[in-house]
């Protein structure tokens, strides 16, 4: 006798099939970093620290040096102190081997936010199941770090990696806090502590990831003031006001000035404005939506078509035309501090901050389309369970041959395959043994001025930015300090 499909069992079988997909792909993600380096500003931060550490090998004098460069920095370049904080304990001044953990750290990091957002998100506010929330999370997470707009910049150089990746981590975190005040009223002391002390490391980090924080918080003040919560809005108000002091600390740094004037090109603020919704146009929905984000809508959707369905709240979602105007003006805000202050839409780990946060209004506006729909329609337009979940077997299948089709010809388009990549044809093992002859140059105390060999092998994930054969360039005089040697110069392969 023929037996049919267990329909129950399709989403728990479905997480299993997420999951084990998303673990596999960060196997040669952590593998590859173990063959990676400090470089360019990883040096140039952590000078005052790596020089602490080899001289004393005590933290707390370590953590004395961090504090340096921060006070350093506010006077002289930016007011990103609780980026630069971070940016000088880089984990390679500890030891070359030990760089790898910053691309643990971040991951952990960017794991840790979404899996605290899916699950009050998805599992407390809209009631989802605990597997189709795992599957919507692994979802993301796959989406999110395979296919990063600069994958370098977001996950393997570390000092751009940590300025942008972690305060956007953080901010979901501070996101998911928020929602889960809104549903459950225990802990309420803790959440706001946590919540404050995420918002004032947000405020005095990288000033995209800083306003778009002051912005949610202040959706957020709106909302409860419309929906008379006192008590909410008492907390929230007070989360953002730490926030308010930590951004503005940040803001008003004199190095920021020093810096802007490195700048020759200025546009001010109104121009900075308009030319941000320009670009979020460009980029956005211009350059970055493709087949890759047409997937995850498809794969997203039914879960939020069953999430709506079978949602018990009192939510009305009211305005479908208002929610996706604010959303766009959100990802276009995330473009006007790069222009503002350099005159341009900024660099590869800017863009992968605002990638994010877009992966996260497309499904936020998923849920609150169809909740429109759902509320305006009503049953008499219900999709059964059995079509979702088949709806969601054959998105899965076409998924997995898509992403087959595309890494096989093109390789570096996702984080994994670009990893396994390097790992299998031994470029990635190539440059470290490059990197170690380096090193022992650099720690060769007798050796005063360096001369580096360029690589031969420069693999699309780990290599950023190398020296150049001019010792008085940034990078050169950087990497002498870190060092200690008078100067360190690059010795150019010869080109037929």
């Amino acid at each position: 006798m023929k037996r049919n499909l267990n329909w129950k069992k399709v989403w728990k079988y479905s997480v299993i099939f997420w999951g084990v997909i998303f673990v596999v792909s960060l196997i040669p993600i952590i593998l590859l970093s173990t063959y990676n380096f400090p470089c360019a500003d990883d040096l140039g931060y952590s000078i005052y620290t790596r020089h602490a550490w080899v001289d004393t090998h005590n933290l707390f004098s370590v953590l004395g040096a961090a504090g340096r460069k921060v006070a350093e920095s506010y006077q002289i370049w930016q007011g990103t102190w609780a980026s630069i904080f971070l940016m000088a304990l880089q984990p390679g001044i500890f030891g070359d081997g030990t760089y790898w953990i910053g691309t643990l750290m971040l991951l952990t990091a960017l794991i840790f936010s979404v899996y605290y957002f899916m699950k009050v998100f998805w599992g407390k506010w809209l009631g989802s199941s605990k597997t189709q929330r795992f599957i919507v999370t692994f979802l993301f997470l796959f989406f999110g770090i395979q296919f990063l707009i600069d994958k370098t910049q977001g996950l393997f150089w570390y000092n751009g990696a940590c300025h942008y990746i972690f305060p956007w981590s953080a901010l979901l975190a501070l996101a998911g806090i928020v929602v889960s005040m809104t549903v459950d009223s225990r802990h309420g002391k803790r959440k706001s502590i946590i919540g404050i002390l995420l918002a004032i490391y947000i405020g005095g980090g990288n000033l995209v990831t800083g306003l778009e924080c002051g912005i949610w918080l202040a959706l957020g003040i709106l909302l409860t003031v419309l929906c008379h919560k006192k008590k909410l809005m008492g907390q929230v108000l007070k989360i953002a006001v730490f926030w308010g002091i930590s951004f503005g600390l940040n803001v008003a740094a004199p190095g920021n000035w020093v810096r802007q004037e490195e700048f020759s090109y200025r546009p001010g603020l109104i121009r900075s404005v308009l030319q941000s919704f320009y670009y979020c146009l460009d980029y956005v929905l211009g350059q970055w939506t493709d087949w890759k984000i047409i997937l995850f809508v498809i794969l997203i959707a039914p879960f939020a078509i069953h999430a709506v369905q079978e949602y018990k709240g009192n939510f009305s979602f009211r305005f479908p035309v208002l929610v996706p105007l604010w959303s766009y003006c959100v990802l276009a805000s995330m473009f006007t501090e790069s222009i503002y202050a350099g005159g341009g839409p900024g660099a590869g780990r800017i863009y992968n901050v605002i990638f994010l946060t877009y992966l996260i209004l497309i499904m936020l506006n998923l849920v609150y389309l169809y909740g429109w729909y759902w509320k305006k329609y009503g049953s008499g337009k219900k999709v059964e369970e059995k079509d979702i979940q088949l709806w969601h077997i054959v998105s899965a299948a076409g998924a997995v041959f898509c992403f087959l089709i595309v890494a096989g010809v093109t390789p570096d388009a996702f984080t994994s395959a670009s990893a396994a990549k390097s790992l299998l044809n031994g470029e990635a093992q190539a440059y470290r043994a490059q990197e170690q002859e380096r090193v022992a140059i650099l720690e060769d105390a007798s050796i005063e001025n360096a001369e580096l060999k360029e690589f031969q092998n420069k693999p699309y994930l780990l290599f950023y930015e190398d020296i150049e054969a001019d010792t008085n360039n940034w990078k050169n005089v950087r990497m002498s300090s870190y060092y200690r040697k008078n100067s360190v110069i690059l010795i150019e392969s010869e080109t037929e």
